[in-house]
């Protein structure tokens, strides 16, 4: 028989109570912060993963100089904005969970599932429970693949229908 206290104190120690209330002062459920995770993955299948964005793509910044006129900075623009706001392209993990908000998530389920990404981030690298971890930094990381950022979604929104509170 496993030892639930052990596997209790070791989840307590990942997401702690605070990791469930949300930025607006409310709770969040588990299955809230599971559901967000779930619809960004949802979001970056159906669009794609990009590490970071750059001006090498088609998008509207795509050879704009100093010497370009105001109105090609002013079309650029537009077009790099409604580029990163619909689902035209590919997306980095952050606008993919800014975007789940839009699609009927919440910013309270989004901080929730950040929170179990980073408790996800410690446990795979074995870390203090304290130790600062930046989810998009992770992603960002040079040669990060969109399989692994798959994994850590699915395994963050795993440990959100696991350890996190019921409604």
């Amino acid at each position: 028989m496993p030892d639930t206290t052990e596997s209790t104190t070791q989840s307590t120690a990942l997401l702690p109570a605070r990791v469930w209330l949300g930025r607006s002062g409310q709770p969040v459920t588990g299955a809230a912060a599971a559901a967000h995770l779930d619809l960004t993955l949802k979001i970056l299948d159906r669009g794609g993963w990009v590490r970071v964005y750059t001006d090498e793509g088609d998008g509207g910044l795509r050879g704009l100089t100093k010497a370009s006129s105001f109105r090609d900075m002013l079309h650029g623009l537009v077009v790099a904005v409604r580029d990163l706001v619909t689902d035209g392209g590919p997306r980095t993990l952050g606008s993919a969970m800014y975007r789940a908000d839009e699609e009927g998530s919440d910013m309270d389920a989004s901080y929730a599932a950040m929170k179990c990404m980073e408790a996800a981030i410690r446990a795979r690298y074995d870390l203090e429970p304290t130790a600062s971890v930046c989810v998009f930094a992770w992603a960002n990381r040079q040669g990060r693949t969109f399989d692994e950022v798959r994994e850590l979604l699915t395994e963050a929104a795993d440990l959100a229908r696991t350890h996190g509170p019921a409604a």
